[in-house]
């Protein structure tokens, strides 16, 4: 049971490796995944609308609402109603009739243009933002997107849904004949085309190409939908309070998109605007004095609200600062209205609303959760690319990565690994060589090595990476094709290993005990047998100790030169490739293999060392 007792601690090793691993990878990991949760543009965002009638009303006094605001405010024509009501959840009691029907059902989408029975065309000069109804209902719109991109070639598309029909493009595809799903997972017979929309359908019905006016619908319906026109709807209220001094206002929905482009806020009838107005005149660090196009609003210096009459004057369209803004500072002119907290969803509005007036929202997008998931695990899990995976993500990449190429490719793993081995091999022996050979010359000419000593140490500071483009020029101008030869490797590779070669030998060369020298000297040996039977035994552990330490030093070299020299044949070349490509499970693999590498070679030095020197067996 020797043998057991040699293997058990590197297999505990390794056992204790793995499970160091998942420690470490969330150690590296939580971080990003933590801020990925806070970066707002990593979030998926969803739009508030104001809400039309759910249904055709049977009573004209009784309004029903989906998704009704909690605070509402029925509007019609971008106005609020003059008519008095009162809100139940999602129901609407009016106090007097309406003075027209609150929907009026119009012409029918014309289809269906499929087989399936799902696409349909809305009529000529129709929007799409118009509301669908079918059979009296209202149709509420969804779809998502895939999270790959078509590219002409990927089949399988992951949506953030585990259900609905999939639609390319102004089509919706056949489930079993076009694709298979399986989950929120969906692999098409042929891949989309190049850069295609590939979306699942998760409402009623989803616009697919509105240029066109193309809108397929979620399931076959016994009729054409038809348009909602001229319908009520029912809007958000802002909270805050209308008392003629309050400019603050806050939504009900945050973070909010700051450069939201669909955004209508409204303060009864009229809409206004959060455009930014730049000033006329540049911003110097000196000018104080600075012309709009609009002569009222808020202002605003590097996103800092300015505080009239404190920090800044009007006449009309002219603003004076008391202080002139730093040179290229951002200064801008909101008219009707600024978002001051986009975090709270607080808007400020440059004049106070009169009492009884309404502020509301009739469109706007807010953030609402981060696309990688509510929790940091869920962000973590989702990452696409970890700086340390699991232990089980690298191992259940390595049969693809290894198989991925067949053996007869270049670019097979296994070619490179030995092309690798070939270099490291060839590097050790060339360095090992010219190392123990300028030892000896060290020990026997000790002037030789005073005047040596201080070069080969000098030679190790220089940064290889320095050196290589330097020896590959060389080696291309007499006719060698670096991207090709070995010849770079093993040079490289020897350049570094033969200096811890060199110390090691000449340690051991030296350190013969004095008193076997003197019984040589009496011997009357000369100097070759003191050095055969005295020194060379005496530096065998030294030499091999260094040539170990060589080996390391010249995998390093070898995978040094590969990557400079741009030799697709050897791991360093794969390595820099999948860091380009940023596949860092297939980097760990790598690494693992250049690890795995440098410990077989170090071990075929040991082995050889048994071999060579019994003597020195422990």
């Amino acid at each position: 049971m020797s043998w057991l007792r040699r293997v058990w601690p590197v297999v505990a090793v390794m056992l204790a490796t793995v499970a160091l691993g998942y420690p470490v990878a969330l150690l590296f990991g939580l971080p990003l995944a933590r801020q990925r949760m806070n970066d707002l543009s990593n979030w998926t965002s969803q739009t508030v609308a104001a809400q039309p009638v759910a249904r055709v009303p049977t009573t004209p006094s009784t309004l029903t609402f989906a998704s009704a605001p909690a605070s509402g405010v029925l509007v019609r024509d971008g106005a609020p109603l003059a008519s008095p009501y009162r809100q139940d959840g999602d129901t609407v009691q009016l106090g007097a009739p309406l003075a027209r029907p609150a929907v009026t059902l119009g012409a029918a989408l014309r289809g269906p243009l499929d087989a399936a029975g799902l696409v349909y065309r809305l009529p000529a000069a129709a929007d799409t933002g118009e509301p669908l109804y079918l059979n009296g209902t209202l149709l509420h719109a969804g779809a998502i997107q895939s999270h790959e991109r078509a590219d002409g070639r990927v089949t399988t598309f992951t949506f953030d849904a585990a259900s609905g029909p999939v639609a390319v493009g102004d089509r919706v595809l056949i489930q079993g004949r076009d694709y298979r799903a399986k989950g929120d997972k969906v692999v098409f017979a042929n891949p989309p085309d190049f850069n295609v929309d590939v979306r699942r359908i998760t409402g009623d019905y989803a616009v697919l190409d509105a240029a066109k006016g193309i809108v397929a619908l979620a399931r076959p319906a016994g009729a054409a939908p038809r348009l909602g026109v001229d319908a009520v709807r029912l809007a958000e209220r802002l909270a805050g309070a209308v008392n003629g001094s309050n400019r603050t206002f806050t939504l009900a929905h945050a973070p909010l998109v700051r450069t939201d482009p669909s955004r209508q806020v409204y303060l009864d009838g009229t809409a206004l605007s959060s455009a930014p107005e730049r000033p006329r005149e540049r911003v110097d660090g000196q000018r104080a004095r600075f012309t709009f196009a609009s002569s009222r609003g808020l202002v605003t210096v590097d996103g800092q609200l300015m505080s009239p009459g404190t920090q800044y004057t009007r006449d009309g369209p002219v603003v004076t600062f008391t202080q002139p803004p730093r040179r290229n500072a951002e200064v801008r002119q909101y008219r009707d209205y600024l978002v001051s907290d986009v975090r709270a969803g607080t808007i400020t509005l440059a004049t106070p609303p009169k009492p009884g007036s309404v502020v509301w929202a009739a469109n706007y997008t807010y953030y609402a959760r981060p696309a990688c998931g509510t929790t940091v695990m869920q962000c973590f899990a989702s990452m696409p690319q970890h700086p340390v995976p699991f232990p089980n993500w690298i191992a259940a990449r390595v049969v693809p990565y290894v198989s991925h190429y067949p053996i007869t490719d270049q670019r097979n793993i296994v070619r490179g690994v030995l092309y690798t081995t070939a270099g490291t091999v060839s590097a050790l022996l060339l360095g090992g060589a010219f190392g123990v050979l300028l030892a000896v010359l060290f020990v026997f000419l000790r002037p030789l090595e005073q005047a040596l000593l201080p070069w080969v140490i000098a030679s190790q500071t220089i940064p290889i990476i320095a050196l290589v483009p330097v020896l590959l020029l060389i080696l291309g101008n007499v006719g060698i094709t670096v991207q090709t030869s070995l010849i770079p490797t093993a040079l490289i590779g020897a350049y570094i290993a033969f200096f811890p070669v060199t110390v090691g030998t000449v340690t051991g060369l030296r350190s013969v005990d004095p008193l076997a020298l003197d019984l040589m000297t009496s011997y009357a040996a000369n100097p070759f047998q003191v050095f055969v039977k005295v020194r060379f035994p005496a530096a065998v552990p030294f030499l091999f100790t260094s040539l170990k330490l060589g080996t390391a030093a010249a995998l390093v070299g070898a995978l040094v030169a590969e990557t400079e020299s741009n030799n697709r044949r050897g791991l360093g070349y794969d390595i820099v490739g999948q860091v380009q490509a940023g596949n860092v499970s297939d980097l760990w693999i790598l690494l693992l293999i250049s690890a795995a590498l440098g410990i077989g070679l170090v071990a075929l030095v040991g082995l050889i060392q048994r071999f060579t020197a019994p003597w020195d067996r422990p």
